[in-house]
């Protein structure tokens, strides 16, 4: 049965402006405050203790360090919902993008897992090399951050049951679209052709990378888009639009700033109607005034961040 659109009613409208007119257009919400009213960020309710560089994944390549991933977590006793945290490419963990964004999350009653992952190539052909190889350790390294979030969440007051995956830019989509069935699909894929091999070594010892919620902010979702001629197998193994229905049915919240490349919210717009046809839930906002970078400070961040405690509740 095909599962109901969710609609999230966050602080500001929810409106894909630029989407397919065949896509439905959540329902708009008017604002809690007037445009000339000054908005006051609201004051975390909790203290937060921050641990650095758990050992989470190794690197299989020579002489390649062990990567680590950081928890932010509230100082009084949860169970609390867990988000992992997953950075845009060519950034860092350690980015005061992200470690402030964590630990604001962290302040309102999460519990979150920031790992880090590298990338050294810088364009897709580059990333395609070598069979995919570095697309797939960037893929594994997130999956083994899920199952290490799910694995420790208790030690920090966390509830496995309870697990959100956001993805600047889309990140970890791939991974959260695969699940589980990652490690052995990309197995049959390399015995086709011969590679790549496995990249990463979890330090995991359980856990699962199936997840129920995926929530975005930013994102190319035709970046895969050139594979398709080029080298058709890897694109089925990597293209948004290709992975639906390959995993675990998720639900879905992408969030976009108004001022980012209309051409990437268009198509993410497509991408919510793929993904509405093929029953899964799933919803857009556009945040305005906001371009690719996760909002520091103002209604703007303030709606994010409902919309990620919205969905870790549900």
């Amino acid at each position: 049965m095909r599962k109901s659109v969710l609609v999230l009613t966050v602080v500001l409208i929810a409106v894909l402006g630029c989407a397919p007119a065949a896509a439905p257009t959540p329902t708009p919400v008017a604002p809690t405050s007037s445009p000339t009213s000054t908005f006051v960020q609201p004051t975390p309710s909790y203290s937060v203790e921050v641990t650095k560089d758990i050992e989470y994944v190794t690197l299989l390549q020579p002489d390649e360090p062990v990567l680590g991933i950081d928890v932010y977590a509230p100082t009084e006793s949860g169970p609390w919902p867990v988000v992992v945290l997953h950075h845009g490419g060519y950034q860092t963990k350690d980015n005061p993008l992200y470690s402030s964004f964590a630990e604001e999350l962290a302040g309102r009653g999460l519990v979150v897992f920031v790992p880090q992952r590298r990338t050294t190539c810088h364009t897709l052909f580059e990333c395609a090399e070598n069979d995919g190889a570095e697309l797939l350790e960037v893929y594994e390294s997130w999956a083994c951050a899920i199952r290490l979030a799910q694995e420790k969440a208790a030690d920090y007051g966390g509830d496995p049951e309870s697990l959100v995956v956001f993805g600047h830019g889309s990140a970890g989509l791939e991974a959260v679209l695969m699940g589980d069935d990652l490690e052995q699909e990309w197995e049959e894929f390399a015995s086709n052709r011969g590679g790549p091999l496995p990249q990463t070594e979890c330090l995991a010892a359980g856990g699962s990378a199936d997840v129920e919620t995926f929530v975005a902010y930013g994102g190319e979702y035709d970046f895969y888009e050139e594979l398709k001629d080029s080298d058709p197998e890897l694109w089925e193994m990597t293209d948004y639009f290709a992975l639906i229905g390959r995993g675990p049915s998720l639900r879905m919240h992408l969030v976009f700033g108004e001022l980012a490349n209309p051409a990437f919210i268009e198509k993410a717009g497509e991408f919510r109607e793929a993904l509405v046809d093929a029953g899964y839930d799933a919803t857009v906002t556009i945040l305005p005034g906001e371009k690719w970078e996760i909002p520091w400070e103002g209604p703007q961040r303030e709606a994010l961040i409902q919309a990620i405690l919205e969905e870790a509740r549900h």
